[in-house]
């Protein structure tokens, strides 16, 4: 893991904001700014809807500021879906994905994650036609210099790790790739399988987290409340990293561990035993 101890920790949206998934951000921006920075880092992750919010209510220059201050950039907007649909559908994803567009380009972002969550076998399109309108997805977001990176979310596996990696495949766009979220990729038994399919062209993030072997719970609330601190749980992380450095040493890593617990800290304590935990599985320390 040579490669990967020399990268800087990027923190993913959902890691710092003290409110579970989807719920106004508890702990204000210029905090979760200043934490990121205290402990070294220099990337952000943002939900479009909080940064929309911040624009709105404040503004971008405003955004701006706190990111200069801190010597911050804004390198993930999450999350975009219903960009399977129908062209007859298109009234229910572009609402979402263009003001994501206008988000990037106001703010330099590089990269859009993107999810397919499905409920009904019946409701999930075949591959193929995923593949065509993933493949779509990534030449409009081409023309605002972004990579559209897929994820998979293992408490709905209608769409698996084994799916993203076919639909990034057959789409054949270079700014189209699977985001690995220890997570999801831990919980999805095609996991690893689908990871020995793709190269380093193919991978757009990686994210850490950890788990228990056998949640008590739903995995709906795992995922929202029950992750660990990379290096604390069961997953086999060095067996990831491993893999995924081989194939893409300059992976963007990142954090995102959401989890009840970790939520009653203060950003700055979060950051700090954060990256302990990095720091720790990856044996910088």
């Amino acid at each position: 893991m040579d490669q990967l101890r020399s990268r800087r920790l990027f923190f993913a949206h959902h890691h710092l904001t003290g409110s579970p998934w989807g719920q106004p951000a508890v702990h204000a921006f210029p905090e979760r700014a200043a934490a990121v920075a205290a402990v070294g880092s220099t990337g952000i992750g943002f939900d479009a809807q909080e940064l929309t919010q911040l624009v709105a209510t404040r503004s971008a220059d405003w955004v701006r500021g706190v990111l200069d201050e801190h010597g911050l950039h804004i390198g993930e907007l999450e999350v975009l879906t219903w960009w399977w649909g129908t062209p007859e559908d298109a009234d229910a994803s572009r609402p979402m994905e263009e003001p994501m567009f206008a988000l990037a380009d106001e703010f330099g972002i590089g990269r859009l994650k993107a999810s397919a969550v499905f409920l009904e076998p019946s409701g999930r399109p075949s591959l193929d036609l995923l593949a065509e309108r993933f493949a779509a997805l990534c030449d409009r977001a081409a023309e605002h210099g972004l990579r559209i990176a897929l994820e998979p979310v293992a408490a709905f596996p209608l769409f698996t790790y084994a799916d993203a990696a076919q639909v990034v495949l057959d789409a054949g766009r270079p700014n189209g790739g699977v985001e690995i979220d220890a997570w999801h990729f831990f919980r999805d038994p095609t996991g690893f399988a689908a990871l020995e399919r793709l190269d380093g062209t193919h991978i757009t993030g990686l994210e850490l987290c950890d788990g228990v072997a056998e949640p008590q719970v739903s995995l709906m609330e795992d995922s929202a409340d029950g992750r660990l601190l990379p290096g604390t749980g069961t997953f086999d992380l060095p067996r990831l990293l491993h893999e995924v450095e081989r194939r893409q040493p300059d992976v963007d890593l990142s954090v995102e561990v959401l989890s009840a617990e970790l939520r009653t800290l203060p950003p700055a304590e979060n950051t700090k035993q954060t990256v302990a935990a990095v720091d720790a599985l990856l044996g910088r320390r």
